[in-house]
């Protein structure tokens, strides 16, 4: 890992320069791919239940198991991944975590070798889940490291618009997931070609994280220097321990783990919520992909505006009410033939929770500034999975389908909409807390200004130029 460095201070009147690189976005790009490949493997199984259910020679709890040890496997690896992001930097802990998702996709794959029938299914059912653990503990090393990634690479102005591109493109691995895996996989016998796909993916994954860089030459604002050298100033548990200590980041803790489990659950369980009114895992399928879509847009829409204004609580507080209301549509529009308006409100689930997403993760890192982004997120994304495990567990004991065939009652819908209310709106108000990473930035700049200006006048009172920012 290079050694990190904080911005030169300016000297004999010439102003401090923060630059830019345009091999951030490689970086970036870097992150999304892993996230979209992470997004398949999580779905392989739960997107297409019942070929899954036949291939596996299983019940329909194992396939809900499948999704469940992802949450697991990231609530148990989610502090290791943020220590290694710390203690040897972005590169290594990416490449650490494509190669562990390498290592999962193959396993699983290679259980297409091994038979399996009604009566012994165990050889293919245990490297399967053996697998499926192994590619889920990866997860954390993509979906910690935006706010990380952009806070070092990219400026106050597109910080917001680099955590979203980075947080959103699990769920757009998702929403693919969702749209391919039912079309390649029609059968039990064709499954295998969905686990082959995934494990190229994997493969291919890996190659652009090759190119990434733990940090840029110089930074490209004051607190990205900061973000450098604040774990050589605290270690990482210590700042873990500040994090969880804050009782802001508790209450946006509470909410971001409401709504990250909410839409898990319904990611890994909407084939199944619809299943009793006779819907097809393909219609399930366009309803999971239209979610997603609608959210992706409304993040790129968003974001840039959140990176203009910086209002990441009145956002916030606006969306949030938005998710739950569409939560609570859902116990009424989920009916038989009622396709469109289950899409509907699945599309302002995805349009408030979506853009939710980066908002949250960086009013975290606010709240909590001084402390690494990676601290902070960790405990979100991790709080998220952990809550995505009980919603799967409680979700799976309420369903009824008869219950819901025959009275239109849906418990798991009733449940989720409940919650939201509950452990998200009210929470979500009770958030007062400052920006202090923005007014810090503020500060910085501002003392760069007025030191520039004395020396200016004292050895180069030609100068006129303060603060300059390049993109290399």
């Amino acid at each position: 890992m290079a050694a990190t460095t904080a911005p030169e201070p300016h000297q004999g009147g010439q102003p401090r320069v923060y630059k830019t690189y345009k091999i951030r976005y490689l970086g970036l790009f870097s992150i999304v791919l892993l996230n979209v490949t992470t997004g398949f493997v999580w779905l392989t199984y739960s997107s297409v239940a019942s070929s899954a259910e036949a291939y596996l020679n299983c019940s329909s709890g194992i396939i809900n198991l499948t999704a469940i040890l992802y949450f697991i496997a990231y609530v148990i690896m989610a502090p290791v991944s943020g220590w290694m992001f710390e203690k040897h930097g972005i590169k290594r802990a990416l490449l650490f975590g494509a190669s562990v998702q390498i290592l999962g996709s193959w396993l699983r794959y290679f259980g297409n070798f091994i038979d399996s029938t009604p009566d012994s299914p165990g050889g293919r059912l245990a490297i399967t889940l053996v697998g499926q653990i192994i590619a889920a503990a990866a997860q954390p090393f993509f979906l910690n490291v935006p706010p990380k990634f952009a806070a070092v690479w990219f400026t106050e102005n597109e910080r917001t618009t680099a955590t979203m591109i980075g947080s959103v493109s699990n769920g757009l691995g998702a929403a693919l997931a969702q749209l391919i895996t039912p079309a390649i996989t029609v059968d039990e016998g064709s499954m295998s070609h969905s686990l082959l796909f995934c494990a190229i993916l994997s493969v291919v994954a890996i190659i652009p994280a090759s190119f990434v860089a733990d940090h840029p030459p110089t930074p490209p604002s004051p607190s990205a220097a900061e973000a450098l050298h604040e774990t050589k100033e605290e270690p990482f548990w210590i700042s873990l321990k500040k994090v969880g200590t804050n009782r802001q980041f508790l209450l946006l803790m509470t909410v971001f783990g409401t709504y990250v489990g909410c839409f898990n659950a319904i990611t890994s369980l909407i084939s199944q919520i619809m299943e009793p009114y006779n819907y097809t895992s393909s219609e399930a399928g366009y309803v999971g992909a239209a979610m997603f879509v609608a959210g992706l847009i409304s993040a790129a829409v968003s974001s840039p505006l959140t990176d203009k204004y910086k209002q990441y609580k009145s956002l916030c507080k606006t969306l949030v009410p938005m998710a739950t209301a569409a939560l609570i549509a859902l116990i009424f529009v989920v009916r038989r033939n009622d396709i469109g308006g289950i899409i509907a409100v699945c599309v302002l689930l995805g349009i408030s929770a979506f853009a939710v997403l980066p908002a949250s993760l960086e009013l975290a890192v606010e709240i909590t500034y001084p402390v690494t982004p990676a601290s902070s997120t960790s405990i979100l994304w991790a709080f998220g999975q952990l809550n995505g495990v009980i919603f799967l567990l409680v979700l799976g004991a309420l369903q009824d389908n008869e219950l819901s065939s025959t009275k239109n009652i849906n418990p798991p819908l009733i449940f989720m909409a409940a919650w939201s209310v509950v452990f998200g709106v009210i929470p979500m108000f009770m958030i007062t807390s400052r920006y202090y990473r923005m007014e810090a930035e503020i500060a910085s700049r501002k003392n760069d200004l007025q030191e520039a200006e004395a020396s200016s006048r004292e050895d180069t009172p030609k100068s006129d130029e303060k603060e300059e920012i390049i993109d290399v």
